[in-house]
């Protein structure tokens, strides 16, 4: 199978290429040994069973191959860009990122407008894209080496905390910035190397994982039997909710 990928160079610049491999994870792997980080892979995954399989067979095999893609433990976390210090894993704030609940129309103009009458900061407001698990409607940040300082700068100031009157969903985008936050700091108090650039690169890395999990399980629910359509996808949700992604809808 061939696979289109995009990713971002050291220059900030966005690129993109193909590249063989029999599935996405293997083409992913295969890019990571040449010392490149892609954002995106796009591509189907092949069929991996029988046409010819009939009745309760085929839902075994089926839901056997569910199982293996969609049900299997969690990989390593993913590393950010080769030139920098490697990624801290997930760490354990009391806090978990999950995708908004409130007012849609407020969520999306949030999204929309970056969050600017939330975040007075331009360090919040870049972490608040990433605060949902697997957005795909966000591009990489290309930051330079001055603006990175300044995001460094403004790591000393505090994040606007959760007030008595805020909505639903603006008590959610708040928790979940400071949460990050605390992440970042981690990662940067772990090694002496590392930078605000690579806490991002980190960020970036684990929205393709997520992504990409996401279409995975998605790919393989759409070519299921619709005998065993809808137990699935009630599995593959649970599985989805784990991680915080958005879920299948019928």
């Amino acid at each position: 199978m061939k696979y289109r990928y995009f990713y971002q160079t050291k220059e900030n610049e966005n690129k993109e290429g193909w590249i063989s491999a029999r599935n996405r994870a293997e083409a992913y792997a295969a890019l990571r040994k040449r010392g490149i980080r892609p954002y995106r892979v796009v591509g189907n995954d092949p069929v991996e069973w029988q046409p010819w399989a009939v009745g309760a067979l085929v839902a075994a095999l089926v839901f056997a191959l569910i199982w293996a893609l969609v049900f299997r433990a969690p990989g390593p976390s993913p590393e950010p860009a080769a030139e920098e210090s490697p990624a801290a894993p997930e760490a354990p704030f009391g806090f978990r990122r999950v995708q908004l609940c409130g007012d849609p129309a407020r969520i999306a103009q949030g999204e929309a407008e970056g969050w600017t009458d939330v975040f007075p900061l331009a360090l919040d407001r870049l972490l608040a894209a990433y605060a949902q698990p697997g957005r795909t409607d966000i591009a990489p940040p290309s930051v330079s080496d001055a603006e990175a300082e300044a995001l460094a700068r403004e790591a000393g100031t505090p994040p606007p905390g959760v007030q008595g009157g805020d909505p639903e969903e603006i008590r959610m985008i708040k928790t979940a910035v400071a949460g990050m936050r605390r992440e970042m700091a981690d990662y940067l108090s772990g090694d002496p190397a590392a930078t605000v650039k690579g806490y991002l690169a980190f960020l970036e890395a684990r929205r393709a994982e997520e992504i990409a999990f996401r279409e995975e399980a998605l790919s393989a629910w759409l070519r299921m039997p619709a005998g065993i359509k809808n137990d699935a996808r009630i599995n593959i949700n649970a599985r989805l909710r784990d991680r915080g992604l958005r879920e299948i809808k019928e």
